[in-house]
């Protein structure tokens, strides 16, 4: 049982739900404003270390206990093919290419939706940010200390 009050814990749960919405925000205008995978990918590791935080380790383990390590490999996986596909297409490494789709609904122009290849490079960043600080989190969140030692 974590050591937390209530209070605590429901202002973790309202934190997070703001953390996630600017996080992903932060990763979608990567490409055109500041912003990016990285520092959205540490916004969301840092709402879902105040869950950590506010809950217990132990507690949100047995609800969600994702396998932060194969966040990082596989965020790491696609920001290098994103990287290096461009060179199968005749390009230079980490080209980046963009396009407009037209979003329509019963034959009415909504309004155009922008795809930025970088973005797919944000997204790659994002997932190894968030696993590797979340590995890191949960590593040190879960060592007891040298045997012998008593708190």
């Amino acid at each position: 049982m974590a050591s937390t009050t209530v209070i605590t814990q429901t202002i973790a749960k309202i934190c997070l739900m703001i953390d996630m919405l600017y996080s992903i925000d932060l990763l979608l205008i990567g490409g055109n404003r500041p912003g990016g995978g990285f520092i959205g990918g540490v916004l969301c590791a840092a709402g879902i270390g105040l869950i950590y935080v506010a809950y217990g380790l132990d507690d949100i383990k047995k609800i969600w206990n994702p396998d932060w390590h194969m966040w990082f490999g596989y965020g790491l996986l696609f920001a290098s093919i994103t990287a290096w596909s461009p060179l199968s297409a005749g390009h230079k490494y980490f080209r980046s290419a963009f396009d407009f789709i037209p979003v329509e609904i019963g034959g009415m122009h909504l309004f155009e939706l922008e795809l930025v290849s970088s973005m797919f490079f944000d997204l790659g960043v994002y997932f190894v940010v968030v696993g590797g600080l979340l590995f890191i989190a949960t590593k040190l969140g879960t060592d007891k200390g040298p045997e012998g030692e008593h708190e």
